[in-house]
């Protein structure tokens, strides 16, 4: 099996280091240069590598100026996310000339959905995202062409990007948000993405959460929902006017013509003109804005028919208008609204007061008093949802304010007790005859329903969350579809494994046949960035999407025995409670507080939702994105593995035999078992030792905590071994672990880096290590 990384990549990699090499070399001199040369090579030997070796590098790296710290941080930030170019590059290049034909693909129908939102890429910084991007394209014709002038090009676009620090140096807005995620998902050649999807009858569409999710964001209100629309409807409109003046230019020799007929000329005239100008009007959105829009349907409609009508043919240029328009029937980026359960109590039953999330929904209405509320909010998500009360007040909410229950509620199920109660909450609500009908005909006779991910991992344990959301959702589907009802499950999760990331097929491997019909996820964090950053790379995800909807299709999937869901049920309930267990220890938080940058990210800058909450660490007040961030930052990934190897020692003979059976039969251990072997292979705990050595605590602890986790990991990987019956924890993709291992010694220096920023409260130096070490690592979101 191959090993060894793809010539075409190692290559490029090498040609554009060498070029960052020759930049930093230019920019801080020969001894600057070989200062960080020597720190490279260093960290990729042997002694470099070992936790004594790194305590020997960090007092080495301490003695520099601050400005030379920062240099250094920033180097090694910019080679990984060099490679991270070329990795991206060298994908999109593959795709491209990969020998198949992609039309001649039939697939079983379906809709996918990218609910794209913002923590935690926004700590980098949007100017250096911009030469990124220039530079991957650098890196595409590399691939393709050899040029004399990419060397140059290479070279001067490191030298911009080298004078702009990789993170962000203010807390971003909402706004900054939205612009983000707008430029990345509403580029051109990712809009005529969108158009060929819904031409081939593979509809592709975008929601995004950011001016729309209230819930502990107090930056979020009626205002910021509305800047959220109108920024994406302004690029939106945009490109529909580009798209009818190149209808309009090849008309214009034609009209010029006497000999044309002068009735149809003098009627697509005036509806050309009627399009143009009702377009520009809606470059901004007020009241009864879904009236304006409808007019420059109808217009463009009576358009088509007299296009039809004059020269019998459809024009290629209005079809893909058609399209567009059915991609975005509002004009806009359509919200997903989102408050906490309680707070929608209160708002319902306080009418008189002024609740953020009130003024949003009667917002909506002012905006679309006539016409169809989802066209700009898709829907309205409950968060800490834990009974049919709760769903009950969030139509109350709606309907107050919308005159009927035309926004669906979205019950979003988070926690172990609202996961496993889910399937209870649902049959007491559809149970009422009045709320099936509505579903039926308000809501399209469909039930959506969330699943919470990151909050279930981080209260559980990845495992444990898996099984708990499997668990959830066979339930949901049969209670739903047993009332003739379709299930939309939205899949609030994110790019690490922590947050329900992996492949699309470790994630869609135990989904049921419903949840691949109708594909609805987060895409958060730098993940869209990885996502979007080539139309290329975007159409081969939703392709993967589609091919494990036809796999369950054409072949019936066989349920795992009992005896097997059994034993899953059982190590789910063993991790979980070893984690929730270690996290209930006080001195445990106090070393999160002491040993990871968790105290820190205020100041980090991530995102416009505060990073943590007020207080000291408490279970509680963990947020689940940052939570995961610092696990990240100190190479440890504790959620996705803790509790394995500690469990699989109390089995049996016997009793093990059933689990290497169940990851040849279950799709879901067998995915997990995979997204654990590569978080296995990511991590670094001799890095988790220098954070240790770099504390408060005590030494009898630092020397604890480093012992008991270097333990678990231990019978972790041996547990791994013993079920996969392989040595390799990557046996599935071993080219993976040849890039892992190439990478993670770089990420070193930004590890140390960091310990120093914290100890010296440099902030700017702990913000651009923060930013490198996410890029080395990736899927951090």
């Amino acid at each position: 099996m191959k090993q060894n990384l793809p010539q075409e990549l190692t290559k490029l990699v090498d040609w554009s280091v060498t070029e960052l090499g020759k930049v930093i070399e230019f920019a801080v001199g020969k001894s600057g240069f070989n200062r960080i040369e020597k720190i490279r090579r260093y960290i990729k030997s042997p002694a470099g590598q070992s936790l004594e070796g790194l305590k020997s590098l960090q007092e080495e790296l301490a003695n520099f100026s601050e400005k030379e710290q920062y240099q250094i941080a920033h180097a090694f930030a910019l080679m990984l996310e060099i490679i991270n170019s070329c990795e991206a590059a060298y994908r999109t290049y593959r795709l491209r000339i990969e020998d198949r034909d992609i039309e001649s693909i039939t697939h079983s129908y379906g809709r996918i959905i990218h609910v794209l939102t913002a923590h935690p890429t926004e700590s980098r910084n949007p100017d250096a995202l911009y030469y990124f991007k220039k530079i991957q394209k650098v890196l595409e014709r590399r691939l393709e062409h050899e040029s004399d002038l990419d060397e140059p090009e290479l070279n001067l676009l490191i030298k911009w990007v080298w004078n702009i620090p990789m993170s962000k140096q203010r807390k971003p807005s909402v706004m900054d948000e939205a612009e983000y995620i707008y430029n990345l998902g509403l580029q051109d050649e990712i809009i005529e993405m969108y158009i060929k999807q819904r031409l081939a009858k593979h509809p592709f569409y975008i929601r995004t959460w950011v001016g729309g999710d209230k819930d502990g964001h107090p930056g979020v209100d009626e205002n910021t929902m509305l800047q959220s629309l109108n920024m994406s409807r302004g690029l939106l409109v945009n490109w529909l006017t580009r798209a009818f003046r190149e209808y309009q230019k090849d008309l214009e020799p034609l009209l010029r013509n006497k000999r044309f007929d002068a009735t149809s000329s003098g009627l697509i005239k005036k509806l050309a003109t009627e399009i143009l100008q009702t377009s520009a009007g809606l470059k901004k959105i007020e009241t009864k804005d879904a009236n304006r829009l409808h007019r420059l349907k109808e217009a463009l409609l009576r358009l088509n028919v007299e296009q039809r009508k004059t020269f019998g043919v459809d024009s290629p240029v209005l079809i893909r208008i058609h399209a567009f328009l059915k991609s975005f029937p509002g004009m806009v980026v359509p919200l997903e609204l989102r408050e906490d359960s309680g707070l929608v109590h209160e708002a319902v039953d306080n009418p008189g007061k002024s609740y953020n999330i009130s003024r949003m929904i009667k917002t909506l209405s002012r905006i679309s008093p006539d016409h169809d509320p989802k066209f700009y909010v898709r829907g309205f998500v409950l968060s800490n949802c834990e009974s049919v009360r709760d769903i009950v007040a969030g139509m109350n909410l709606t309907k107050r304010y919308l005159g009927d229950y035309r926004l669906p509620v979205v019950p979003l199920f988070e926690s172990a007790h609202s996961l496993s109660e889910g399937k209870f909450i649902i049959t007491e609500f559809l149970g009422n005859k009045s709320h099936r009908v509505t579903v039926n005909k308000k809501w399209s006779g469909k039930l959506e329903v969330m699943l919470g991910y990151s909050d279930s991992s981080k209260e559980n344990g990845a495992f444990a969350s898996r099984f708990l959301i499997k668990s959830a959702v066979t339930e949901l589907e049969k209670v739903i579809s047993s009332h003739d009802i379709k299930p939309i499950f939205f899949h609030g999760s994110g790019g690490s494994i922590e947050r329900g990331g992996g492949s699309v097929q470790e994630q869609t491997d135990w989904w049921p046949l419903s949840a691949l019909e109708v594909v609805k996820v987060t895409v958060q964090g730098e993940m869209i960035y990885r996502s979007y950053t080539s139309s290329e790379i975007l159409e081969r995800q939703l392709d993967r999407f589609m091919v494990a909807r036809d796999r369950q299709v054409k072949a019936a999937r066989k349920s795992s025995s009992a005896r097997i869901d059994q034993a899953l049920k059982r190590m789910a309930e063993a991790t979980k409670a070893k984690y929730q267990e270690t996290l209930k220890q006080p001195e445990f938080l106090h070393m999160i507080e002491e040993a990871t940058p968790y105290s820190y990210l205020k100041d980090l800058r991530m995102g416009s939702r505060p990073s943590k909450r007020q207080g000291p660490v408490q279970l509680k007040s963990l947020r689940a994105i940052p939570w995961v961030l610092c696990w990240t930052q100190t190479r440890t990934l504790f959620p996705t593995w803790w509790g394995v190897g500690s469990f699989w020692k109390t089995l049996n003979k016997t009793e093990k035999a059933i689990y290497k059976r169940a990851f040849k039969e279950s799709p879901l251990f067998s995915s997990y078992i995979k997204v654990l072997g590569f978080t296995l292979e990511k991590m670094d705990l001799n890095i988790f030792g220098l954070y240790l050595a770099n504390s408060k605590l005590p030494v009898e602890l630092q020397d604890k905590y480093l012992q008991d986790f270097q333990q678990e990991f231990k019978d972790c990987k041996k547990a791994m071994r013993e079920i996969t019956g392989e040595r390799n924890l990557l046996w599935y993709r071993p080219w993976l672990g040849k890039s892992i291992s190439l990478r993670s010694p770089l990420i070193h220096p930004l590890n140390i880096l960091q310990l120093i920023a914290l100890k010296e409260r440099n902030l700017l130096l702990l913000r651009e290590t923060v930013t490198g070490v996410a890029s080395g690592m990736l899927t951090t979101g």
